[in-house]
């Protein structure tokens, strides 16, 4: 039986089939996982627009935002359906709005606000101060708290920044960031 064996042929079939194998599962993940997630998550109040991407093991999903009142709703609807699907850990969420370079700097002066308010739970606070920062540089805000995170989002003039900033040493997933 092994005087007929041919080697050459083994390794052949043998990454044919892996090929095939490895094709099929890319397949059924792409029209049986992703497709329907990312179609569920453009269903979502405010979501404009969603695309997933494989890097490293993970999924890595981004979500265009439309200019809304309170973000925070939506954000923690795409988190919970990919959370879902994907297990906790496996993906990245990164948020995409139409910040410019104004309110990054705005944002920027504020990040010892906000990490300083996250540790030591003074959200009043942190709400008094983003005000004065937000009036000094005539602009909208608003900031809210759930369990898991802190969101802020800026307005001026037709653009508008949205920031998730993790609560908590929790860092089963990576963090959620606006762009």
């Amino acid at each position: 039986m092994w005087k007929d064996f041919k080697a050459p042929v083994a390794v052949i079939a043998l990454v044919v089939t892996l090929g095939v194998a490895m094709a099929g599962y890319s397949l059924y993940n792409h029209y049986f996982i992703e497709k329907p997630v990312q179609e569920e998550m453009g269903r979502v109040p405010g979501v404009q627009e969603v695309e997933m991407n494989r890097e490293n093991h993970k999924v890595a999903v981004t979500v265009t935002l439309k200019d809304m009142e309170d973000f925070a709703p939506s954000y923690r609807d795409v988190d919970k359906l990919a959370k879902e699907r994907f297990g906790e850990g496996n993906y990245s969420l990164e948020i995409k709005d139409t910040r410019n370079q104004e309110l990054e700097e705005v944002y920027r002066g504020l990040q010892l606000y906000l990490y300083q308010g996250i540790a030591n739970n003074s959200f009043l606070w942190l709400n008094q101060e983003i005000s004065k920062v937000a009036r000094e540089h005539q602009l909208k805000y608003k900031l809210s708290v759930d369990e898991d995170n802190l969101y802020l989002q800026l307005h001026k003039q037709g653009h508008y920044l949205y920031e998730v900033i993790k609560r908590g040493d929790d860092n089963s997933s990576e963090p959620a960031v606006g762009r």
